[in-house]
């Protein structure tokens, strides 16, 4: 009689709509967090911050004579993003925020790569500027990135043997501006022996000589589709990546300044990550102590303990697939989070243990209407005081701040509603 009471329980527990959530949220995680062993080694897709992973960081300032409105703000974060991206550096952390006076700022975490790598990376973005060679070293002007209106990856001929180059493509100003000038210097009569100059922020990058070909198609008309040769091999290709980075994100609409930087060395980062793992369990003991302390019983214990762990593991897996970073301030959110966590997890089953012994269905729900009364508004405080951080802040307060928000919003929405089903049952067989 008692298995089959128990039997009915569990049945009772595995069909509630709330239980079947977990489940899928928790097999949902498993898959996007995809963990396994490599080579002896724990893996997953999980993304550490340059706290964990070493690396370097740079804080730049943007100057303009002019009022940064938030369009241009963004833009500028946009344009960072795709020179970022153009160097195989995928979901890189770049965060804007202004101060009292309203300069604004830029801070980007490099996870994984040296502080010289960072800066030759975003250490001198700015505006990109085509001169051409008029008589002996001098040089003209003939226009800035905004006239640049698409720029191509680099591409060879022979399979990358042959000549690299670049392809662009100019607005139609931009090619009647090129035409004007390569007139005016008489440059189409002697080609070969006048160069056409690419910088950034006045700095040479990049030069070559106009061809006898595109000479010959300028005497005619303007020109808006040019190529700019960087040589054969590897060499040739790296020039030409770096043109081609150059030119599709040197033009920013305003000019940046490092103000700060800094890196955190590999070794230090290993460590963080040992620390923090060692705290985790050390956490997690703590809990377990506090819990048998308070109730005594494994039929407490037991599914409180494995709901804080449930909710962990999901909040990972939610930060696995919208591929945020892990560093210090996110760990203190999850800290955060399964403090609370374990507070309302309290609150939940002390309600339905004052229902006495078989209590009326009517009297549990009241019960733990009332706890989820007091849990929802402590959560929404919760979230409230977050938003200001999440909105105005500025690298680690912004990823302690949505860690603490992603962390309360599961608890509500998913495990608490779990835990107090299978609690119910439990207490109440």
């Amino acid at each position: 009689m008692a298995n089959k009471k128990e039997s009915g329980m569990w049945s009772r527990i595995f069909t509630d709509y709330r239980v079947i959530a977990l489940i899928i949220c928790l097999l949902a995680s498993a898959i996007f967090l995809a963990p396994g062993f490599t080579n002896g080694q724990f893996t997953s897709n999980l993304k550490f911050g340059l706290d964990f992973e070493g690396g370097s960081w740079i804080k730049l300032k943007l100057i303009s004579n002019d009022t940064i409105s938030d369009e241009t703000l963004d833009l500028t974060k946009e344009i960072m993003g795709n020179k970022i991206n153009a160097y195989g550096l995928k979901d890189v952390p770049i965060n804007t925020v202004r101060d009292d006076q309203g300069n604004a700022y830029m801070l980007i975490d490099f996870a994984g790569l040296s502080y010289d790598e960072a800066m030759s990376i975003v250490g001198t973005p700015g505006r990109f500027e085509l001169r051409i060679q008029s008589h002996g070293n001098e040089t003209e002007h003939i226009l800035y990135g905004d006239d640049i209106a698409g720029v191509s990856p680099p591409t060879s001929q022979d399979g990358g043997l042959g000549q690299w180059g670049v392809s662009f493509r100019l607005s139609k100003e931009g090619a009647l501006k090129f035409q004007q000038a390569a007139v005016k210097y008489d440059i189409l009569g002697d080609p070969e022996g006048h160069q056409v100059i690419m910088l950034l922020d006045d700095r040479e990058f990049h030069r070559a000589p106009i061809s006898s070909d595109l000479a010959q198609h300028l005497l005619k008309e303007p020109v808006d589709i040019m190529i700019a040769s960087t040589g054969t091999g590897e060499e040739g290709y790296a020039q030409g990546k770096e043109v081609y980075v150059h030119m599709s994100s040197g033009s920013l609409p305003v000019n940046v300044q490092v103000i700060s930087s800094g890196q955190v060395p590999a070794e230090q980062g290993e460590m963080f990550k040992t620390v923090v793992i060692i705290a985790a369990i050390l956490a997690q003991i703590a809990i377990g102590a506090i819990m048998y302390y308070r109730y005594q019983e494994p039929r407490i214990i037991l599914p409180m303990f494995l709901t804080s762990l449930f909710e962990i593991f999901i909040l990972l897996g939610v930060a696995s697939f919208i591929n945020w970073e892990i560093d210090l301030p996110s760990v203190a959110g999850i800290i955060a989070v399964i403090g609370t966590g374990v507070d309302q997890l309290i609150i939940i089953t002390d309600e339905v243990m004052t229902t006495g012994k078989s209590p009326t269905t009517k009297k549990i729900l009241q019960r733990m209407s009332q706890a989820f009364k007091i849990i929802v508004s402590a959560a929404a405080t919760i979230v409230i005081a977050m938003i200001p951080l999440w909105y105005m802040g500025f690298g680690s307060l912004k990823g302690f701040a949505i860690t603490t928000i992603l962390g309360v919003l599961i608890g509500i929405l998913i495990t608490r509603p779990a835990y107090g089903r299978i609690i119910s049952e439990i207490l109440n067989r």
